[in-house]
């Protein structure tokens, strides 16, 4: 399943849904929390690249760091019509042990505003046709698909250009840690059967 108003580049949208069926393959349930991540508006290094990426990895290894349960995260960089860099991201949480998204989104939020002075968009407010932010359960195949669709949004070629070349350098994915193989092994989990082509 892909947001068809856009220009989806297949290369990009493969690594994010692989990404998240390795998160799948590791925790039972996830809660995806999506946030729109920009810089202050009268900040001149929102236009260097190189700036903004130390910036993003810093927040990012950060956010891994406080004790929110955040298992993953998936960002990628773009670019507005005046050429400012912003992020969209989706920070994934171990849904076994968080249920409410808040708590976390104002941590992040408080994390980047001292980091950049910049702010946080709370996309979790947006009343979107396909809710791509439901908890998924291991077998939820529609919630799992719905975050997908979500995912090819991130994908988009649209404000990316000097990312054309190779769209997967605007990308920071997070590690995942391999499976404890602990507990009853998981049977046909939805994250088995499913490929970037058959959603």
């Amino acid at each position: 399943m892909q947001n068809k108003n856009f220009n989806i580049d297949k290369q990009l949208n493969g690594q994010l849904i692989a990404h998240l069926n390795h998160l799948q393959n590791k925790y039972s349930k996830i809660l995806p929390i999506r946030a729109d991540i920009h810089y202050a508006k009268d900040d001149e290094l929102s236009t260097d690249i190189e700036t903004t990426k130390n910036e993003i990895t810093f927040f990012l290894w950060q956010a891994m760091q406080f004790e929110l349960d955040i298992v993953g995260y998936a960002v990628v960089m773009e670019f507005n019509q005046n050429e400012h860099i912003h992020f969209h991201s989706i920070f994934y949480v171990n849904g076994q042990k968080r249920q409410k998204y808040y708590p976390i989104y104002a941590v992040l939020e408080r994390l980047w505003h001292e980091l950049t002075n910049g702010y946080l968009y709370d996309c979790q407010r947006n009343n979107y046709r396909i809710n791509g932010l439901k908890m998924i359960n291991h077998y939820d195949h529609e919630a799992f698909c719905s975050t997908c669709y979500m995912l090819s949004y991130l994908a988009k070629t649209e404000q990316k250009e000097p990312f054309k070349k190779r769209y997967s350098d605007c990308l920071f994915l997070s590690d995942v840690p391999s499976p404890s193989h602990r507990g009853k092994p998981r049977t046909l989990g939805v994250s088995k059967f499913l490929t970037p082509s058959s959603i």
